[in-house]
């Protein structure tokens, strides 16, 4: 009833040719974006209409574009072309939204939309416009992703060589990226130039690239101790190298997967263990028939013999034996050698056992996001929180709330009446933050660098929400900022975000800060992650940490949600010395009340 009486107070404001204040009324009450869809639409509807009649022009445009009603875009007098471009989108039209995007000099945007045509010549054409660029010159990232999306067009135009060309730049360019990246601390950036590198060996069938792209993510994501996504890649990776009969690699893979997965306690390290024997096996077999090595073929049979071992399965061991013995070429005393030892051992018998099978999620193929165009839109866009909150809007794949807060905030500055006002920028900010995804941390990072103390201060209110490892961006700034207020905001960002993602950049803060209350909220966090690796970060606090962080993280023990808190404990208090032990009985008997 009090929606039904705003929106009728709205109308009733616009036929007394008061637009501006009907906005006023219906921006408040967009805000209930828990809303049924309906009425949502139909408060945003007279919205647009007050938008309008006001003359702003923009902000009807983000109302329609939300609303998907296209002509009412089209229909507005002197609409930025941007929004033109959005509306084409919209319907499918993209070789005019690539048209419209050029007349707002945005070339990445409009190659984007021209590829989406199928119009080649014209995204070569844009695409070697952007590569001229001389920001790219300072930007190797950027600038990998710009030759990568000039080298699939160029494949597509059936221009094999300029196409190669691009792709070696590319990846030259990322390696350079991700070392630099990483240099300053930035895994999760480096994380994207090996995403990349991983596509570009799927597409050229480049097995190298393949594999370095995949080795450098598996490792970034086991330095993040994420295990999970780890294995997850490591299944993803063997999937294609198996596909490309690179057998030998898939054997190697499995020793170090299934030596990962029995160093984490996973149950199923043994199911993973026959795979690499069987995996050894078939490397042989193919070396045997193309004719390579004989060494290199009985090395991977030894190995097979290992793996079969290592997990009980002495029968096939010997089995193996018998391969090794009838292996052409071989060496004659080792193969009597061998054959000796196949029939010492003819009654071996594998043991009985049920490993446990590798969890379906785990084989789940690994979907990559399309960064190579939307980190080049990003990168065109400068971080214009009107722009990437208009680019949301034409995701009508994410839910209704997030589209209703990326346009909320999209129409913060542009119904303003001093849309770079501090407090206009403070208050974008923190709705930013309620967007929730991560597309809006670009704008964010924008008006932190841009903004005064009070917009800082919201850009790191708005933190707290964004649940992404990059969110630290904006907080290793705030506690290095020289005012008390930004700092206390950013002690604030700490203590909200204590998830699994935001473990390494905790540990850093924790570990080299040397103010004592950002390590106490870093290490307050990383008391909240339920992973074994944060309760055996507090236990290494235990150990090496001064007297108030021992009681701090002897606290936060007590309260670890970790489903391995309780072993892991158990195993400290058989290998610390007294005083450690002491602290951990201590911290056992509390659990246990």
């Amino acid at each position: 009833m009090l929606n039904d009486e705003a929106v009728a107070r709205a109308r009733a404001a616009i036929r007394a040719n008061q637009p501006h204040n009907a906005v006023s009324i219906l921006f408040n009450v967009a805000g209930q974006t828990h809303l049924p869809a309906r009425e949502y639409d139909e408060i945003l509807r007279v919205m647009g209409e007050g938008l309008e009649h006001a003359g702003l022009v923009r902000a009807a445009a983000t109302v329609w574009l939300y609303l998907k009603e296209t002509r009412r875009v089209y229909n507005l007098p002197g609409l930025d072309p941007r929004d033109r471009a959005r509306a084409a989108w919209l319907d499918n039209q993209f070789a005019v939204a690539a048209q419209q995007y050029v007349e707002a000099r945005w070339p990445a945007h409009a190659a984007v939309a021209y590829e989406r045509a199928r119009k080649y010549p014209e995204a070569r054409a844009l695409w070697e416009d952007v590569a001229a660029d001389p920001a790219l010159r300072e930007d190797p990232y950027t600038a990998a992703l710009v030759s990568f999306n000039l080298g699939r067009v160029l494949a597509e135009l059936g221009d094999a060589p300029a196409s190669h060309r691009c792709r070696v730049k590319a990846t030259r360019l990322l390696e350079e990226a991700a070392d630099l990246l990483e240099a300053r601390g930035l895994r999760e950036r480096a994380f994207d130039c090996f995403q990349v590198l991983l596509t570009l060996g799927s597409e050229t069938g480049s097995f190298e690239n393949l594999a370095e792209g995949y080795l450098n993510c598996i490792r970034i994501l086991k330095e993040d101790h994420l295990k999970y996504y780890a294995l997850q890649y490591y299944e993803d990776f063997l999937a294609r190298a198996d596909r490309a009969k690179e057998f030998h690699a898939v054997a190697t893979i499995l020793h170090e997967a299934a030596d990962y997965a029995r160093g984490l306690g996973m149950p199923f390290h043994p199911r993973i263990r026959v795979r690499e024997a069987e995996a050894w096996r078939k490397a042989a077999e193919q070396l045997t028939q193309q004719g390579g090595a004989v060494e290199l073929a009985e090395n991977a049979l030894l190995a097979s013999v290992g793996a079969y071992s290592a997990v009980g399965l002495h029968g096939r061991a010997v089995g193996v034996f018998s391969a090794l013995a009838a292996l052409p070429g071989a060496d004659e005393k080792r193969g009597a050698r061998y054959k000796r030892l196949a029939e010492r051992y003819a009654s071996a018998a594998d043991e009985e056992s049920r490993p446990a099978a590798l969890p379906e999620y785990l084989k789940t193929p690994v979907v990559y996001p399309d960064i190579w165009n939307a980190d080049v839109v990003e990168w065109e866009e400068r971080g214009d929180a009107v722009e990437a909150c208009g680019e949301i809007l034409l995701e009508t794949t994410h839910p209704d709330f997030v589209r209703r807060k990326a346009l909320l905030a999209r129409l913060i500055p542009l119904i303003a009446r001093e849309p770079n006002h501090p407090a206009t920028m403070a208050q974008l900010a923190e709705a930013l933050g309620q967007v929730q995804i991560y597309q809006v941390l670009a704008p964010l990072e924008a008006l932190y660098e841009r903004g005064r103390v009070e917009v800082k201060v919201s850009a790191l209110r708005a933190a707290r929400t964004l649940f992404f490892k990059r969110t630290f961006s904006i907080v290793f700034k705030g506690v290095a900022d020289s005012e008390s207020t930004v700092r206390v905001a950013s002690m604030d960002a700490i203590a909200a975000l204590h998830f699994p993602h935001a473990f390494d950049p905790l540990s850093r803060l924790h570990r080299d800060s040397a103010d004592a209350t950002i390590r106490q909220a870093a290490l307050g966090s990383i008391g909240k992650i339920p992973s074994l690796e944060a309760v055996e970060y507090l236990l290494g606090v235990l150990l090496h940490g001064s007297p108030e962080e021992r009681q701090h993280a002897t606290d936060l023990l007590v309260r670890a949600e970790a489903v391995e808190t309780q072993q892991a404990l158990q195993n400290a208090l058989a290998q610390e010395g007294p005083e450690v032990q002491q602290l951990i009985v201590g911290v056992l008997r509390r659990r246990n009340r």
